[in-house]
C-alpha cells in the first residue's frame, strides 16, 4: 500500500464509536461485552476503519458494483427515513380504506353437492331430471345413483372460488353464485362436462371490516410514505445535476 498522507494517519475513535459498539454487541449478544470483548471489536473496529481507508485510498469505491450498491441502498434509507416523520393517523387509515375497498374483500364461500353427467347426456334431458328430483325431495345418497361415476369431488364444503374453480375449471365457481340454494339447480356445465347442483350455503364476497385489515393498512401507508419520501428525495437531488446523454444513449432519451 502506499504511505498515507498526514491527514489520513489519524483515525480517532471516540465515546461515540465506543456506544456504538457496545449498543451492536448488545442487540446480537442480548448483553453487555466483558472489558476483554470490548478491547477486542475495538480493535476490530479498528482494523476494519484502517482497510476501509486504505480501500478509499487505492479509489476501489470508484468502479465496484457491490459498494456502489450499498452506497445507494443507505442513500434509499436515508430518503426513507424522512417519510417516517409524517404520524399515520386513524384519519388516515379510514380514507385509505374507503378509497380501496375493493382491494379488501373476503372471497364468497359456497357449500354444494353435485352430480355428474358427462358431456353427452342432453340438458333437456337433464332439466326434466332437475325438476323431478325437486318435486320427490331426492337426496344427494339417492341423486347421485343416477349419475356418472367421476374423480370430481362430489362434496364440497365452504368453499371459495378459486378452490372450486382448481377443482371444476375456470368459472365454475361464478356459475355456482347465480343458483338458488336449497333445491337442484342446472344443468350447470363445467371443464369436465354437465352437473345437477344443490347448493347447501352461498356466502356472498364482501369487504372485510375495518377492524380486520387496520394493520394492513397501516403497513401499505408506511411504505407508500416511504416510496414518496424517496421520490422527493430523488426529485430534489436531480435538478442539481447536469445529465448528458450521448449517443445511443441519447437516441433511447429522446424517442
Amino acid at each position: 500500500p502506499a504511505a498515507p498522507s498526514e491527514s489520513d494517519r489519524k483515525i480517532v475513535i471516540d465515546d461515540s464509536d465506543v456506544a456504538q459498539l457496545i449498543a451492536s454487541w448488545q442487540s446480537t449478544w442480548n448483553r453487555l461485552p466483558t472489558r476483554e470483548e470490548l478491547n477486542g471489536i475495538l480493535q476490530n473496529h479498528v482494523r476494519e476503519e484502517v482497510l476501509y481507508q486504505e480501500a478509499l485510498k487505492q479509489g476501489l469505491d470508484q468502479s465496484n458494483a457491490t459498494v456502489k450498491r450499498a452506497l445507494i441502498t443507505q442513500m434509499d434509507v436515508l430518503a426513507e427515513g424522512q417519510g417516517e416523520q409524517s404520524e399515520i393517523t386513524e384519519e388516515d387509515i379510514l380514507a385509505y380504506y374507503n378509497l380501496r375497498k375493493d382491494q379488501f374483500i373476503s372471497p364468497s364461500r359456497i357449500s354444494f353437492k353435485q352430480v355428474y353427467f358427462g358431456q353427452d347426456t342432453g340438458q333437456d334431458a337433464l332439466e326434466e331430471l332437475r325438476e323431478r328430483w325437486n318435486q320427490s325431495s331426492t337426496g344427494f345418497e339417492q341423486a347421485r345413483l343416477e349419475g356418472v361415476t367421476t374423480m370430481l369431488p362430489s362434496v364440497m364444503e365452504d368453499r371459495t372460488s378459486d378452490q372450486i374453480d382448481r377443482e371444476f375449471g375456470e368459472g365454475f365457481a361464478l356459475e355456482l353464485e347465480g343458483v338458488e340454494t336449497g333445491r337442484w339447480e342446472g344443468p350447470v356445465d363445467s371443464s369436465f362436462g354437465w352437473h345437477l347442483i344443490y347448493i347447501d350455503s352461498l356466502q356472498p364476497s364482501s369487504p372485510h371490516p375495518l377492524s380486520a385489515v387496520r394493520g394492513a393498512i397501516f403497513e401499505q401507508l408506511q411504505y407508500e410514505d416511504k416510496n414518496a419520501a424517496k421520490e422527493q428525495f430523488y426529485t430534489e437531488l436531480i435538478q442539481q445535476y447536469d445529465i448528458t446523454y450521448k449517443g445511443l444513449a441519447k437516441q433511447i432519451v429522446d424517442e
